[in-house]
């Protein structure tokens, strides 16, 4: 019997240490299942925000793509106004390199026409004095021929005077000088 009784006790520890275990095993399957709905309810609060979440992004996303198309349509407008402007510089860019090339010819010819108009200058000089001295000595040949005409004058008026006397003796020769003049057929001073 004692073995019958040892085979019992072996038996009913056996029994008590499952119904123990199963019992540990219902409250940990319990324990289990509490923490598994609550991990749903994490779970399910978690997902909902992640929907939101993604909505959230996706206006935010719709929100980016229309502000982006508006930036888009604004670039291509401003790019079709800075066209025209780009184009319009390159045009003053070719017109002012031709302007320069046409300012340093304009100053090679001034410079030229300078150091021409120096050397016309010079010579204008070289000519009025040249003038001044042909004016000098012209006034000086003029005055001389004056006063040689004036002794001429003087001197053939008295041979005209001479002569007249020689050839009308009756005349008186005070009534000619070479200061008087005939003024209406009378002989004034």
């Amino acid at each position: 019997m004692v073995e019958f009784l040892e085979g019992l006790a072996l038996a009913s520890d056996q029994a008590l240490t499952r119904a123990q275990t199963s019992s540990d095993l219902a409250e940990e399957l319990a324990k289990v299942k509490e923490d598994l709905a609550t991990m749903e309810q994490v779970f399910a609060s978690r997902e909902t925000d992640l929907y939101l979440e993604v909505a959230n992004l996706c206006q935010i996303e719709k929100d980016v793509k229309k502000a982006l198309r508006e930036k888009s349509m604004e670039a291509v407008d401003l790019e079709a106004k800075i066209l025209p402007l780009r184009t319009r510089n390159i045009e003053l860019g070719d017109k002012l390199a031709e302007l320069k090339g046409k300012m340093v010819d304009l100053e090679d010819k001034s410079t030229r026409r300078e150091v021409l108009m120096g050397k016309v200058e010079g010579e204008l000089v070289e000519l009025k004095i040249e003038l001044a001295e042909k004016s000098e000595s012209f006034e000086r040949a003029e005055e001389e021929l004056m006063n040689d005409v004036a002794v001429a004058y003087g001197e053939g008026f008295q041979d005209v005077v001479a002569q007249f006397t020689c050839a009308y003796p009756e005349t008186d020769p005070s009534l000619f000088h070479e200061s008087k003049h005939v003024v209406d057929g009378q002989i004034v001073p």
